[in-house]
């Protein structure tokens, strides 16, 4: 019977906010779910990493400054 390969499930998933609404963005890769929280962080968003079980990983806060719209 032939293998069929499995897309990979998203291991980390990001909870971004500006107070007022918030997106969620989803990674297999842990390394690129910290660099794009970093940068949401930079442009003056708040980030939470979570696990796909729902378990807290870290926190980001945003950085003063203006914002970006995304």
């Amino acid at each position: 019977m032939p293998v069929i390969p499995r897309s990979a499930s998203p291991t980390i998933l990001l909870r971004i906010s500006d107070g007022s609404v918030h997106m969620h963005r989803s990674f297999n890769d842990f390394s690129q779910a910290v660099r794009s929280a970093e940068a949401f962080a930079g442009a003056g968003f708040s980030v939470a990493m979570m696990a796909a079980t729902g378990r807290f990983l870290m926190g980001f806060e945003p950085k003063k400054g203006d914002r970006a719209a995304v």
